[in-house]
């Protein structure tokens, strides 16, 4: 009997689609729980999901079956087709309103200046003080870069977010630093950025170092800002400062 010609078949779905469908998931399923003013233990006790098992489902690092997806819609008072990410179910905002900034600039590169502008907070820059940090005096605060705006940005993201972690999972969070150093180097296609540094420093109660750790680097991955810069190496350095007993 002849042996029958092999077949390629291509995947249905590329992971790549499937990753980011799971992450979209992850973003509406938080929305709509902050929405409610829901924690994840009251979630839980709705569904019958354990709290771990929604955390991984809010970070996109699970599928959810399909029972835990008509549960978790049913207890959010959505259509499954909301989690989805259809447009008609009208349960999950798709969209809110933007964040705006502004920036003018005067003169060429090498001899203008120019001025980053949100409401009245108005930060001065120049291509001396951008290529050479350590000429921003840390005290002052009208002068700064387009790099030193955008490691605030990851230090405000990641700081509230690991607070809302620590929160979902049950803990404390008093306080939470994190500073930010953000790098660029020259290549063939101009200035780049190359790494971010993120250096945490957080009291929390009631929580293990090696618990700790792990969650801050999970959000470290799964951040808002994080997530916008994920062609940009980011390393972190987390500690707790001190913890307490609830």
């Amino acid at each position: 009997m002849p042996k029958r010609a092999g077949r390629k078949v291509d995947r249905v779905l590329d992971e790549s689609l499937i990753d980011a469908q799971l992450q979209a998931m992850a973003n509406k399923l938080r929305t709509a729980r902050f929405a409610r003013g829901l924690r994840l233990i009251d979630v839980a006790a709705m569904t019958g999901l354990s709290e771990v098992h929604l955390y991984r489902l809010e970070q996109g690092e699970r599928a959810p079956s399909l029972r835990a997806l008509l549960t978790l819609a049913a207890a959010l008072d959505l259509s499954p087709g909301d989690l989805l990410g259809a447009e008609d179910g009208g349960g999950v905002p798709d969209r809110v309103a933007p964040h705006t900034g502004r920036a003018v600039w005067h003169g060429t590169e090498k001899t203008g200046s120019g001025e980053m502008i949100k409401g009245g907070v108005r930060v001065a820059y120049d291509l001396a003080r951008r290529a050479n940090p350590q000429l921003i005096e840390d005290a002052d605060d009208t002068v700064g870069s387009p790099e030193a705006l955008l490691g605030m940005a990851f230090a405000g993201c990641f700081s509230m977010a690991l607070a809302s972690d620590l929160d979902d999972a049950g803990y404390q969070p008093l306080r939470i630093e994190t500073f930010a150093e953000v790098r660029t180097e020259a290549g063939a296609g101009g200035i780049a950025l190359s790494e971010v540094d993120l250096r945490c420093e957080a009291t929390v109660a009631g929580i293990a170092d090696q618990r700790f750790l792990a969650m801050a680097e999970n959000t470290k991955r799964n951040c808002l800002v994080s997530r916008a810069l994920a062609a940009v190496p980011a390393r972190l350095d987390a500690r707790l400062v001190s913890t307490v007993e609830d």
